[in-house]
This record gives structure tokens, sequence and C-alpha cells, in this order.
């Protein structure tokens, strides 16, 4: 007698996870400020890709053609990864009058810092860079920029 059970795919590259550290970190940099899911959608595209800026340090992943659609895409696969990282503590999500907005907590940074590999570093370099860069305009500032 055999039991089957259920098959799980996880995206081990811009999947739920992935995507969500990458919102993790930028979340944390920018604690306490609470952003909106486009603000980060655009954040993670910056983050990966930062050498598209004039003047931003080397990108995370290789330059591809045609990577300005990604932008499109990411928006779906960012909200699993926020809901993801919100069910364990990390994230939290505020509705205001303006908007849903997200936020890291108080565990976000004792998380991020357990954790030990050169790409976390670096993402960490690059989550920091976009916050300083561009973490105050608001969502029409960062559209037209983009």
């Amino acid at each position: 007698m055999t039991t089957d059970s259920p098959t799980y795919v996880v995206a081990p590259f811009n999947g739920p996870v992935e995507i969500g550290l990458r919102a993790l970190c930028v979340l944390t940099a920018g604690y306490p400020a609470f952003y909106t899911l486009q603000q980060l959608v655009v954040f993670d595209y910056l983050v990966v890709h930062s050498d598209d800026v004039p003047g931003g340090p080397a990108g995370l992943h290789p330059q591809t053609p045609h990577r300005g659609g990604e932008i499109l895409v990411r928006r779906g696969v960012l909200q699993g990864g926020l809901a993801l990282y919100e069910s364990r503590g990390l994230i939290e999500r505020a509705y205001q009058a303006n908007g849903i907005f997200f936020a890291a907590t108080d565990k976000s940074a004792g998380f991020l810092d357990s954790l030990s590999t050169e790409y976390l570093k670096v993402l960490r370099e690059r989550a920091d860079w976009v916050v300083e860069s561009f973490g105050l305009l608001d969502g029409a500032d960062l559209d037209a920029m983009v």
C-alpha cells in the first residue's frame, strides 16, 4: 500500500521566499517607516538592478534584456512574500485612509542578523542604498523616476 503525498514546487529564484526576504531587508533598512506595495515593488526592482541607476552600486543579479518588464510581474509574488514574512511576525501591515502599508517589526533586524550569507550581506547593503536614495519619494515621484 502506498500513500501519495502532495508535491509542492517552490521557486528558488524570485519566488515568495526570496522576494519576501528582499522586501524584509528594505523594510528593516527603513524601519520604522511604512511603505506601500507599489513602493516595495519598485524598491525590489532597484535592489536587484541597482546598476540601472546612474551611479548606483553593482546589481545583485545580472543585467538581462527586457528586465524592465520584471516590474510588472513582481506584484503578485511580492504579495505572497509579504504574507509569508508577516505570518512569522517579521512584517506588519497597516490599513490607513490612503491605503495599505507595510513595515518591519522589532523582530526583523534580529532575524536578518542571524543569517550570515554573502548574498544577504550584499542584499542588505543594496536595501540600505535604496532606502537612503529613494525612501522619501512618494509613490507618484517614485513611479515617475522608474
